[in-house]
């Protein structure tokens, strides 16, 4: 049977292709991502690590964005509690804290809130990480399920196109066989009838000449039988002539 070979890259640069078909497959070993065109783009469907790679890839730009918002909070906290203490140190603020002890108190009470933001903080963060690696775990199973499932479709399409490959194959093999004995017996038969046509030709052309000698021939007998009837005719109408000369001159009364 022979082998299907798809478009790929042994070596080189990691990615896709820059352009498929639509349906044409295409593998790059350097990542060993199998690519697919659908008619507008090229995908990615498939090949080693693609699931883990594709999910790496979320879970990346899902921390990037809680380290980003985390990052964003700090800020802004750091310069609510900047103007605090700026006002602490400056006691323009008629309730900014100006002794000890209202900072003792208040570094106590914020430390409560701060122990009480942090606890609550590492319980949420704690909940959060728990559902996203579940989440993560689950999208990477539907992954490897589907992945599994896609394998699977592929193999079976490309037995079934290697099947359909083969009876083609078969067929025109059959078609070739048939037409080149169709191809020899009409040569024969042209062949016949040629030889055939030749002979009738050949027959036809003497008997036609046959029939031109012969009609010439009669052609010439008549020739010659009606001059010899013109010639008696004439004679005879010369002869007639005389006669009724002579009648006429016999039946004429003449003058008086």
């Amino acid at each position: 049977m022979a082998n299907i070979r798809i478009k790929r890259r042994l070596t080189g640069a990691a990615g896709a292709p820059s352009s498929l078909l639509s349906g044409e497959p295409a593998y790059n070993k350097v990542d060993g991502i199998l690519y697919i065109g659908d008619g507008s783009a090229v995908v990615p469907v498939g090949g080693a690590h693609y699931a883990t790679a594709a999910a790496l890839a979320t879970e990346t730009s899902n921390r990037t964005s809680a380290i980003s918002s985390e990052n964003s909070r700090a800020v802004a906290a750091e310069l609510a509690l900047g103007t605090r203490i700026d006002n602490v140190l400056s006691n323009v603020d008629g309730a900014a804290l100006d002794s000890l002890t209202e900072v003792v108190s208040a570094f106590q009470s914020a430390d409560s809130s701060l122990n009480g933001a942090i606890t609550s903080l590492a319980s949420s963060a704690s909940s959060a990480l728990t559902a996203e690696v579940n989440r993560a775990t689950a999208a990477e199973g539907v992954i490897a399920a589907n992945l599994a499932t896609e394998i699977s479709d592929r193999a079976s399409a490309i037995t079934t196109v290697q099947s359909n490959i083969n009876t083609v194959a078969g067929n025109l093999s059959t078609e070739t066989s048939a037409r080149t004995s169709a191809d020899s017996t009409l040569t024969s038969n042209l062949s016949s009838e040629i030889s055939r046509a030749t002979a009738a030709e050949g027959v036809i052309a003497a008997n036609l000449a046959t029939e031109i000698t012969d009609r010439a021939s009669a052609v010439t007998a008549v020739t010659n039988s009606l001059n010899s009837e013109i010639s008696r005719a004439t004679a005879a109408e010369n002869s007639l002539d005389s006669r009724l000369d002579a009648i006429e001159a016999e039946i004429d009364g003449g003058s008086f």
